[in-house]
């Protein structure tokens, strides 16, 4: 990693900053803290796919509640995330 590092280092300043390559050195450089912590931490994970796969429902569901035509679809869609919420529905 450091061999990695060094390069990363190197080459930023051989390249532009505008250009893609000097933007992707760039991006490794500033990120480069999270990626050594993600490394040397075998508990953490390299994305939050799993909270955000278990917050989906949710968001999709608070958009189509904004537009309930009438009192009792407000009621239904209610009474539908209660049950998957009491169901422990993830």
């Amino acid at each position: 990693m450091e061999d990695l590092k060094q390069w990363c280092d190197d080459s930023v300043t051989k390249t532009t900053k505008d250009s893609a390559l000097g933007k992707r050195f760039v991006y490794t450089i500033n990120q480069w803290d999270y990626l050594v912590r993600y490394l040397e931490d075998g508990n953490l994970q390299i994305d939050n796919n799993a909270a955000e796969r278990r917050i989906k429902p949710f968001v999709i569901g608070r958009k189509n509640w904004l537009f309930n035509q009438t009192p009792r679809g407000a009621d239904a869609s209610a009474a539908t995330l209660q049950s998957g919420a009491n169901s422990g529905c993830q």
